[in-house]
């Protein structure tokens, strides 16, 4: 058995208000894995849950997140999943509560687009970390100046010399409206600083706004544009990682 609303924020984290509709589940014992990308290609993750509650191993390919999502929204509290395997192959996912059950048509596996790799063999040259009320002044920030598209991560200091890195939002002209906030951050020596990076503040808000069941999030960056998010929540016992490409200068 597995609570609705674990499940829900689950398929949140890949699914980021539709940004990413096709995946596949990987079932490897009481294990779920699943790796995804935007259609764009400038971010990758990957979710590791524990204890999923499903005994048929193998690859459920999701194809159109959207849908099972309308179809769970006739469920409430606890479910029980099942898969039906045709020929070895996952074709159909069952989930049921106690008093109604719905039935998801699983695609071709090959139907889903490969997700790229990303060489984590990097040296990462600022590393913070975000509490919980952090994603939620994301999101809050984020929301504040319509039609905002970018947010910068200038790696600085704050008024008595601490390091800090420094998320702005809003366009860069010098009398547009702005929100700012910071929060400590450990720099490497060859870290340069006030360099504003751009990145898409609405990808970003999505991440931490699915994310927002999560504990702490581990953030990791190098100044030539690679932004690594690490989320980890205990009680759901889901890991998330995400990998977003810098925006082009603006």
């Amino acid at each position: 058995m597995i609570a609705k609303n674990t499940l829900q924020s689950i398929i949140s984290k890949y699914y980021l208000g539709g940004k990413v509709e096709s995946v596949k589940w990987v079932i490897e014992g009481k294990n779920l894995s699943i790796d995804f990308m935007s259609p764009t290609k400038d971010m990758i993750g990957r979710l590791k849950a524990k204890d999923f509650p499903i005994t048929t191993e193998g690859t459920l390919a999701i194809f159109n997140t959207s849908q099972l999502n309308r179809l769970l929204n006739v469920l409430s509290g606890d479910l029980m999943l099942d898969a039906e395997k045709t020929k070895a192959v996952l074709t159909k996912l069952n989930i049921q509560d106690a008093k109604a059950s719905i039935n998801y048509s699983l695609a071709d596996p090959l139907m889903i687009q490969k997700v790229g790799e990303v060489n984590e063999d990097v040296k990462w040259q600022v590393n913070a970390i975000l509490e919980n009320e952090d994603f939620h002044t994301f999101v809050r920030a984020a929301s504040a100046i319509q039609g905002n598209e970018i947010v910068t991560l200038n790696p600085t200091e704050d008024i008595v010399g601490t390091p800090v890195l420094q998320f702005t939002f809003g366009e860069r002209m010098e009398f547009s409206n702005k929100v700012e906030f910071h929060i400590n951050a450990e720099f490497e020596e060859n870290v340069r600083q006030d360099n504003k990076i751009p990145f898409s503040s609405e990808m970003l808000k999505e991440i931490f706004n699915a994310n927002k069941t999560s504990d702490e999030c581990h953030l990791s960056f190098v100044d030539d544009g690679l932004l690594r998010l690490i989320f980890t929540s205990q009680d759901e016992g889901i890991d998330t990682t995400y990998f977003v490409v810098r925006k082009a200068d603006y």
